[in-house]
């Protein structure tokens, strides 16, 4: 059976809403504009839906070295690149990012749409990994999509799992199977089964908890895994409809 893209997805504020991509490169920090800015909490520690489930409603567009915020569709601001000047430190997990804070008024007015202390940060220059929470990029398929609603009394779509590159032609959680996944020049070596939390009960479009589902099911029938993370083996570019050969 020939695997191929389907679609592919970057985060480029983590937590934030995701964006399409027919086509991306891809480096040692995933790909292109992913998970490259975040927001962080009062102590340094980078936000996520698990804190706010909010943030799903926050939409964010780059053009032209500007980063564009749609925050719920309440507001909308603009944060240029040349005004992240202020160094600081994020907590991902147990790993510290060196990041540089926006300048300015553009923190505060997420801060008052979130309802908590909050600033915007991106990676600073030579940052060795993005704000991902672990390996960079995210592999999901369709058939672990297919596998999980037929369990479901109501369906949920791929955008409830957050992956960067979805994979058609697959059986359920192969994806946890493959040790290498190539495309082109492109290479990237298996990391680990992602284990899902309740950012999987979230409404990605209404940025709300809607009920138990589907985490529940994955814990009875997946062992709470869904997709698998890859770190970047050989950098290299990839597209919506390519084939993928998995080793």
């Amino acid at each position: 059976m020939t695997l191929r893209v389907a679609s592919l997805h970057v985060y480029p504020v983590k937590a934030c809403a995701g964006q399409a991509r027919l086509d991306a490169r891809v480096d040692a920090l995933g790909l292109e504009d992913d998970r490259r800015y975040a927001i962080l909490g009062a102590s340094g520690r980078v936000l996520t839906q698990r804190d706010l489930p909010q943030m799903a409603t926050i939409r964010p567009a780059l053009e032209a070295g500007t980063l564009r915020l749609d925050l719920g569709g309440l507001e909308r601001i603009e944060a240029p690149e040349r005004e992240f000047t202020v160094p600081c430190e994020a907590q991902v997990w147990s790993n510290t990012i060196a990041a540089r804070a926006i300048a300015g008024g553009v923190s505060g007015r997420i801060s008052d749409f979130l309802g908590v202390p909050a600033r915007l940060v991106d990676l600073a220059s030579g940052a060795q990994r993005s704000f991902a929470d672990s390996k960079p990029v995210l592999v999901v398929t369709t058939a672990s999509l297919q596998a999980l609603n037929g369990g479901l009394g109501s369906a949920v779509g791929l955008e409830r799992f957050r992956g960067n590159i979805v994979v058609e032609g697959a059986a359920p959680l192969a994806e946890i199977g493959w040790r290498r996944l190539s495309a082109g020049t492109l290479e990237l070596q298996f990391a680990e089964a992602c284990e899902r939390c309740e950012v999987t009960t979230i409404d990605q479009a209404r940025g709300v908890r809607a009920g138990e589902e589907p985490l529940q099911t994955l814990g009875e029938r997946f062992n709470s895994v869904f997709g698998a993370r890859f770190g970047v083996a050989r950098a290299g570019h990839i597209v919506v409809g390519e084939t993928l050969t998995a080793a």
